[in-house]
């Protein structure tokens, strides 16, 4: 078939600790292919899952990625060499009597009683990998002393030739209020190492605070080698396998980079999926008139969650990395360990777990037959008929229910007698619990209701426990977007480009002179921001630039986010300003809290860049939805049922007899191919106009 025959197609991958995602919209077609994630190549599984969907249309892999105008890639690289802590050998140049700040770590104390809890930051850098060199600028940005160029080289080559350093991160201490430093150092170790990866701490969060500032670029040099392995070889392989549109990469940030960013900044890859599926949860409820989303998204490692308010995805600062504090930018959402891959386990008092460690997809869980010894949650489900073994990835992968069930049993028969299938209830009730936990912590415990949101439930495994989390919050709706299995992949389809970027302002607004300053950065971030994104092939029409700014009393340690205006600021505003500031912290911490009488400062200044570009509508068209109507059951399955504690005969359906306009009773399955939609027999499904299915509590 002639590529300019085809229609033009957009394709989004999600990389995921287990399953690799992929959502491909070819003309007016949504089509979604899945695969494992290949850990020793990343880029043959993406090809793999494109593979299907080629199959799919009826073409060929070449002729899908020769239509394709963009291709859009999330990944878990980063998250995963952090979680690991498997990166590059990254040497270190401080500002001299620096070389511990990094291990002090900003005293790393914990709100935990056991002292045997309160343990350092990992070394993330060898002590004989961080060189101190001369140089000092002041708060103000004064040059007090001069950067010692010949330490410099010297103490580069150091840590180059005799401590292995892969990537050097340079951090200056107060780089942010004058990068001269950091650039020169930059200069002149490129003259003697040129391809060397380098990150300077003011180009990656130039913001007062050495700890997240130094900690951020270290971060950024530690997972840049695994990164580039990942985006070199996605592009080669593509390029090579007929790819001619763009290429993008997925920021946790919730927007699209280019490869030459990612490159740049790979830490900015972290969280990609999660976010995207925020966007794609956004979008959705919009286009059904909603406002207010509880997102929940099980895969194959963990389970994602986080709300939406006024249809405003938020952005958390700041990300508190594990242990490590950043200045990373990412959407706000709550990820623990759980999902299909999460083992089980009894710890050393006997009591069942399930998770945080995950059998991934490599060995993956007993039932893939790869090798995988220790029982898992989709084993679980495996054990107890939910899963059908000949229709695992559309089946393409035979499931081993034989293996499934002797690893519950090494575990939980010879530990407390159980019977397979009362282990696997077990695992199945410890992970709804343990997830139903993770939305009260982002409703309930900031004081929402979590029945006042719409349940946006997704993923290749959430569908199997969506209206049993539901059931324990008093949730009565739950909507399963069609394509749930790659529903990330989908949201990256709606994406834009999108840059931010912070700047230290230290603005006290007692002192109205100093709204000077703070204009003339502004303006300086905003013309940097249009430029940049102009270079990435935007119009002028095209790009929407948004500020806020970070403020707090002085002589406190966290800041509250108040939007601002594009218009510079004028003095009049300091006392607006302090009257927002004074209602948010209320707002926030309760009537009351406010530091009355006790000056505000606006301490960062950020600017955020999104690039708007031409975008497929990735929720199609209303289908016009019959009378209530039900069907036959495809098939009849022996399931036992977690709630009762008892096997039952329950009707299967297949996702193609389920239209619009389709009732179904509970118990019930919905066979999707690569995921499975349970009905439990207190709720009844129905599927709506865009093609969702809604679980409704009976």
């Amino acid at each position: 078939m002639a590529t300019e025959n085809l229609e033009k197609a957009y394709i989004g991958v999600d990389v995921g600790g287990t399953h690799t995602d992929v959502s491909v919209l070819f003309g007016d077609r949504l089509e979604r292919g899945k695969a494992l994630t290949t850990y020793d190549d990343f880029s043959r599984g993406v090809l793999e899952a494109v593979d299907v969907v080629a199959q799919n249309l009826g073409i060929t892999t070449t002729e899908l990625l020769e239509s394709t105008q963009l291709f859009i890639n999330g990944t878990t690289v980063v998250t995963n060499s952090i979680t690991e802590l498997t990166g590059s050998n990254v040497g270190v140049i401080v500002t001299h009597g620096f070389k511990d700040a990094f291990r002090f770590a900003g005293g790393p104390r914990t709100t935990e009683i056991d002292d045997h809890l309160q343990v350092n930051v990992p070394d993330l850098v060898d002590r004989l990998a961080i060189a101190e060199v001369e140089e000092r600028v002041d708060w103000a940005g004064t040059i007090l002393v001069p950067l010692d160029i010949e330490t410099l080289k010297a103490e580069a080559r150091r840590l180059v030739e005799e401590q292995g350093a892969q990537a050097l991160s340079i951090c200056f201490l107060w780089s942010h209020a004058n990068p001269e430093h950091e650039l020169a150092a930059e200069k002149a170790i490129k003259e003697i190492y040129p391809d060397i990866f380098i990150t300077l701490s003011h180009r990656v969060f130039p913001v007062s605070g050495e700890t997240r500032r130094w900690t951020t670029a270290i971060l950024n040099s530690f997972v840049q080698a695994n990164a580039d392995v990942f985006l070199t070889s996605l592009d080669t392989k593509l390029r090579d396998s007929g790819l001619s549109g763009g290429l993008a990469f997925f920021q946790g940030l919730g927007g699209a980079i280019s490869l030459e960013n990612a490159r740049e900044y790979p830490l900015g890859l972290l969280g990609s999926g999660p976010a995207g599926g925020a966007l794609g949860a956004n979008e959705l409820a919009k286009a059904m008139g909603y406002d207010r989303v509880l997102l929940g998204d099980m895969g194959g490692t963990s389970f994602d969650t986080g709300i939406v308010l006024d249809n405003e995805i938020r952005v958390e600062k700041n990300l508190q990395l594990g242990p490590f504090q950043t200045g990373v930018n990412i959407v706000d959402v709550v990820s623990i360990g759980a999902g299909g891959g999460s083992i089980a386990w009894v710890s050393e008092r006997g009591v069942p777990q399930v998770g945080p460690q995950s059998a991934s997809s490599t060995p993956g869980p007993a039932g893939l037959g790869r090798g995988g010894q220790e029982p898992t949650v989709t084993d679980a489900m495996i054990a107890m008929g939910f899963i059908d073994p000949d229709r695992y990835l559309g089946g393409r992968v035979k499931l081993q229910p034989d293996l499934s069930r002797a690893a519950l049993d090494h575990v939980f028969q010879e530990t407390f007698g159980w019977s397979t299938e009362e282990s696997a209830a077990v695992v199945h009730d410890l992970v709804v619990v343990n997830m139903a936990n993770a939305v009260r912590e982002v409703t309930v415990a900031k004081g929402h209701d979590a029945r006042d949101f719409l349940f946006v439930a997704y993923g290749g495994t959430l569908p199997l426990f969506a209206a049993q989390i539901a059931e324990r919050l008093g949730i009565e709706r739950v909507l399963i977007p069609r394509n749930s299995s790659v529903f990330c992949a989908l949201g990256l389809l709606g994406s834009d480009f999108v840059m931010r970027t912070d700047r230290g302002v230290g603005w006290d607004l007692s002192k109205p002179q100093g709204v000077t300053n703070v204009n003339e950065i502004a303006a300086n971030m905003m013309a940097d921001a249009i430029s940049q994104m102009c270079d990435q092939g935007f119009s002028e029409d095209q790009i929407e630039i948004r500020c806020s700014g970070d403020f707090r009393y002085t002589g406190q340690t966290f800041e509250l986010t108040l939007q601002l205006s594009n218009d510079p600021l004028r003095i009049e505003q300091a006392e607006e300003l302090s009257e927002r500031f004074t209602n948010h912290y209320e707002d926030t911490y309760g009537i009351g809290t406010a530091w009355k009488g006790v000056p505000i400062t606006l301490v960062n200044f950020t600017v955020t860049v999104t690039g708007r570009q031409e975008r497929p509508s990735i929720h199609g068209r209303p289908k016009i939805e019959s009378e209530r109507a039900s069907i036959e059951a495809s098939a009849r399955r022996s399931v036992f049922l977690p709630e009762i504690r008892e096997s039952q005969e329950i009707a299967v359906y297949s996702e193609g007899d389920v239209v619009p306009g389709v009732y179904l009773e509970g118990p019930a399955i919905v066979d999707a191919g690569d995921t499975t939609i349970f009905v439990p027999s207190n709720f009844h499904l129905e599927r709506d106009g865009l093609s969702n299915y809604i679980l409704i509590k009976s």
